[in-house]
């Protein structure tokens, strides 16, 4: 059983993440409403989401440092006043330029909170109740994902796309209302400086790298991309000679650690484009209308909220590689199923891949989130929600990257319409492909882990 304190630790901890991920998902819903309202043209309105994940992005690794050094309640505490201001100050904007910069505060913000919450339940819970707690906050991340569509939508049709932000503002006040009802503080005092060096080289290069893979296809693109890896590389490089690493590159020794982060950003790399594929077939192939295709989009994160509560209970009797392997190779299964789309494929094999994918993922996620953060020493937990963070957010662009590239040399600049079905067909099968090659590599790498021995 828990403690009083450390239910409201798991509560607030998971209200942090529900709470990002039902705006992270929600936002894209309202970008068409948002562009008529500030008559944007289609490169500023492909900004509203890329400066917010850009901005997660830069503050993820140095948010592991901050939590380790201030404390993880009070940066908590300093990230749910940031996203307060950023939501209200989003859904109060008067113009485009006032909406980006506020989108800069909630993606700071969203770093924090992603980072600040699962580091909190890891540092203040026993080894026994690390895995059930961290299954609960990882169930509330598809919470949020299976709310975004239909409540965020229901709220953009009726009340305008600056109700989606204000509907969230008395969520927020009470993550903050919960936070300050818990009475301890975790924090490791640190005699060094801030590595500013680090710090510059990993934000230049993480921005450069996202945003030059987001234009792969160009010359442009090629050139940005590259010089943000070699900017990352310098900054591996740099870390490992730092004695104040802002990331602490030298975890990756760690097996278990090391192969949770790989199996992590393979399996994004496969999971992100593969969600285009279903609302693809469904809507075009399948001539469904966007409510009927979303209903039926929801069933893998509402059954991916079960298994994560499931799987986060399980590892405390089997080892989480197992666990995270095993789900990956029941994902493996979903998405073969999906490599021979036609115009023929009823949709029960579509929803029996969907199903999988959902109980195949679940299982993954929450053991992977315990081996990340529990396979170091407690006092660099934040810094291992910081890694995940980072694996998340550029599995995430890589695979978008490569769900665009596939589409552009398949189908080239054509709108897609019934003519051009069958190029859209094997654009899919060709994704769906490489998404099975990807999962597989990710577990692969999974079991890798069990070559050391541990406990979760």
């Amino acid at each position: 059983m828990y403690s009083i304190e450390e239910k409201y630790i798991i509560t607030a901890g998971s209200l942090a993440t529900i709470i990002v991920a039902f705006l992270l998902n929600a936002a894209p819903v309202a970008l068409p409403s948002i562009a008529k309202a500030f008559a944007m043209n289609n490169v500023l309105q492909n900004w509203v989401d890329t400066i917010y994940l850009l901005s997660i992005a830069v503050f993820s690794i140095p948010c592991g440092k901050i939590c380790q050094k201030y404390g993880l309640k009070k940066v908590l505490k300093l990230g749910i006043i940031l996203f307060f201001m950023g939501t209200l100050g989003t859904g109060l904007s008067q113009d485009a330029y006032m909406l980006l910069s506020f989108r800069v505060v909630l993606g700071i913000a969203s770093a924090i909170l992603n980072v600040a919450s699962i580091a909190l339940i890891v540092e203040s819970m026993s080894d026994d109740k690390k895995g059930p707690a961290i299954g609960i906050a990882v169930a509330t991340v598809y919470i949020g994902i299976a709310l975004a569509p239909i409540l965020g939508g229901s709220l953009i049709f009726n009340y305008g796309w600056q109700s989606l932000f204000f509907a969230t503002l008395p969520v927020i006040l009470l993550n903050y209302y919960l936070v300050n009802k818990i009475k301890g503080e975790w924090i490791h005092e640190d005699k060094y400086n801030f590595d500013v060096t680090g710090t510059i080289l990993y934000s230049v290069g993480i921005v450069l790298f996202i945003y030059g893979f987001t234009r792969i296809l160009e010359l442009t693109g090629q050139i940005i991309t590259l010089a943000g890896i070699i900017l990352l590389v310098g900054f591996g490089l740099w870390e490992l000679k730092n004695k104040n690493p802002i990331f602490e590159m030298r975890l990756f020794k760690n097996i278990r650690f090391a192969s949770a982060n790989l199996a992590c950003l393979f399996s994004y790399f496969a999971t992100f484009m593969t969600t285009y594929v279903y609302n693809y077939h469904m809507q075009y192939i399948m001539g469904m209308d966007s409510q009927i295709a979303g209903t039926y989009l929801i069933i893998t994160p509402l059954i991916m909220v079960g298994m994560s509560v499931i799987s986060g209970w399980m590892i405390k009797k089997i080892r989480g590689e197992i666990l995270a392997g095993c789900g990956l190779l029941i994902l493996c299964v979903a998405f073969i199923l999906m490599c021979f789309l036609s115009t023929s494929t009823p949709l029960y094999i579509l929803l029996i891949a969907m199903t999988l994918h959902g109980i195949g993922y679940g299982l993954f996620s929450s053991p992977n989130t315990v081996l990340i953060t529990t396979t170091v020493p407690e006092e660099e937990s934040s810094k291992a929600s910081a890694s995940l963070s980072a694996m998340r957010l550029i599995g995430q662009t890589v695979s978008l990257g490569i769900f665009t590239t596939v589409f552009a040399i398949i189908m080239g600049n054509v709108a897609i319409v019934p003519e051009y079905y069958d190029l859209l067909l094997n654009s899919c099968n060709i994704i769906m492909i490489l998404a099975v090659t990807f999962v597989f590599i990710a577990a692969v790498i999974s079991f890798v882990g069990l070559k050391e021995k541990g406990s979760a």
